[in-house]
C-alpha cells in the first residue's frame, strides 16, 4: 500500500476486515488450507461474493459465531441460509463498484499471502506448480463474480434544463433557495459555481486553500497534498488526479474575492486555517458536510435529479465543454488533449470516454438523422 492516498488504504482494510469476518463466520482457516495446497472451495467464493455486497455494519455478531456453521447439514442448505442473509432491499446493498473493489482487494491479499507460503514452505505442501494453479483459479473465479460492466452504470451530464434549475434554485436570493442562513446560501452557491463551471472532483474542491487562488492571474492551482499534517478532518479530502491549474472566469473570480473576504474572514475559527470552503464555525467543511448539501437539495427540491451529486456536475461539465468544442469546430485531438488537462488525466488516459457518453450517443444521433434527410432528398428527387 506504499504511495497510495488515505482513502484508498482505508477502504482496503475495510475489504480485508470483511474478508477476515466472512472467514471466521464459515470456519475457514486459509493458512491451514495453504499448507494443504487449496483455498476456497467455489461454493465458499459464492457466498464470498454475497458477503461482499452487503455493508459492513449489517455483519452481527452472531454471524462470527461458529454456532451458525451447523445450522445445516448439506452444502446446499448451507447456501440457501446464507443468501438468506441478503438484504432483501436494494437499497441496502453497497454499489457494484465497491463490491469490486472489495473483491480486488481480497483476490490480491490472498494471491501475497499464497506468495508468502512459497517462499517460506511451511509444513507439508503441494508442488509449488500446484499450488499457483489453484491460486490461478481462485483469481479466475474472483474475477467472475465481480461485477461487471461498470462504465456502462457511470453517471452522464443533467440536461440542459435541469442545469437551468440548479443554478437558480442554488442563488442566495432564489425564493425556493432551501437554505435559510446567509452564509450557508452564499457559500452553497459558490460551491456548486465551482463544481458546475471548473469540473472538480468533490476531494479537489475541500482540498483547495485560499492561498492556491491567484487572484491576479484568475486561477486556481488544484495541488495533490496526500496525508496532509495542517488537515485537521477526520477524513482528508485528497486530490487523485494530476496537479494543475485551473482558470476562473471575472465573474467566479469576484464571487471567489467576495466570499473569502466578507463571508469566510467573518468567521473565528477560519483564521486558524488556509482551507478555502468551511462550515458555519469556520472548520474546514468537510466530506459528510459537502454530501449533506446535495442531500439537502435532493430532498427539498423534488424535481431534480435523484443522483445529484459532486461527481454528476462533473460529468455535466464534460458535456457543456464538448458541446463548446464542437461550437467553436476545435479538433478531436486538441480537445482530447484540453480536456485531458482540466480534468487531471494523462494524456493518453482512457477515462475521457466514461465523462463523454453522453455528448457521444447525442452526436451518433445527429450523424444518423443527417444520413436519413440526405438519403431521403435523393429519392425525392
Amino acid at each position: 500500500m506504499k504511495n497510495l492516498a488515505s482513502n484508498t488504504i482505508a477502504n482496503a482494510l475495510r475489504a480485508l476486515q470483511l474478508f477476515t469476518t466472512f472467514l471466521a463466520t464459515e470456519g475457514i482457516d486459509l493458512r491451514k488450507r495453504l499448507t494443504e495446497g487449496s483455498l476456497l472451495d467455489l461454493h465458499e467464493i459464492e457466498l464470498l461474493a454475497q458477503a461482499c455486497r452487503r455493508p459492513l455494519d449489517t455483519f452481527s455478531a452472531a454471524e462470527v459465531s461458529k454456532a451458525d456453521r451447523s445450522a445445516s447439514s448439506t452444502r446446499r442448505a448451507w447456501l440457501e441460509q446464507h443468501r438468506s442473509r441478503l438484504p432483501d432491499r436494494k437499497e441496502e446493498l453497497v454499489h457494484p463498484a465497491v463490491t469490486a473493489t472489495r473483491l480486488q482487494c481480497i483476490r490480491d491479499y490472498v494471491t501475497w499471502l499464497a506468495e508468502i507460503h512459497l517462499a517460506k514452505r511451511h509444513g507439508a505442501c503441494l508442488n509449488p506448480r500446484d499450488l499457483r494453479s489453484v491460486v490461478s483459479g481462485f483469481r479466475q473465479a474472483i474475477d467472475a463474480r465481480a461485477p461487471s460492466g461498470l462504465a456502462s452504470q457511470e453517471r452522464e451530464g443533467i440536461s440542459p434544463d435541469m442545469r437551468s434549475r440548479l443554478n437558480r434554485v442554488t442563488r442566495p436570493d432564489a425564493p425556493d433557495n432551501p437554505w435559510v442562513d446567509l452564509f450557508v446560501r452564499d457559500r452553497n452557491a459558490l460551491i456548486i459555481d465551482w463544481l458546475y463551471h471548473l469540473g472538480l472532483r468533490r476531494g479537489e474542491l475541500l482540498s483547495s486553500r485560499v492561498s492556491d487562488v491567484d487572484f491576479r492571474r484568475g486561477v486556481v492551482r488544484v495541488s495533490r497534498r496526500p496525508d496532509d499534517r495542517d488537515d485537521p478532518r477526520r477524513v482528508q479530502p485528497v486530490v487523485k488526479t494530476r496537479a494543475r491549474e485551473v482558470p476562473l472566469s471575472p465573474g467566479l473570480l469576484d464571487m471567489t474575492r467576495q466570499y473569502v473576504v466578507e463571508l469566510r474572514g467573518a468567521r473565528p475559527q477560519a483564521r486558524k486555517h488556509d482551507f478555502l470552503f468551511v462550515a458555519e464555525s469556520g472548520a474546514p467543511l468537510s466530506m459528510s458536510g459537502l454530501a449533506k448539501i446535495f442531500k439537502v437539495l435532493r430532498a427539498n427540491i423534488p424535481d431534480l435529479p435523484a443522483d445529484l451529486t459532486p461527481h454528476l456536475l462533473r460529468h455535466t461539465w464534460n458535456d457543456r465543454f464538448s458541446e463548446e468544442m464542437d461550437q467553436n469546430k476545435v479538433p478531436e485531438e486538441t480537445e482530447r488533449k484540453a480536456r485531458s488537462y482540466l480534468m487531471g488525466w494523462s494524456e493518453t488516459s482512457g477515462t475521457a470516454a466514461v465523462y463523454t457518453r453522453r455528448h457521444v450517443r447525442e452526436k451518433a444521433k445527429r450523424v444518423s438523422l443527417d444520413l436519413q434527410e440526405r438519403v431521403l432528398g435523393d429519392k425525392v428527387e
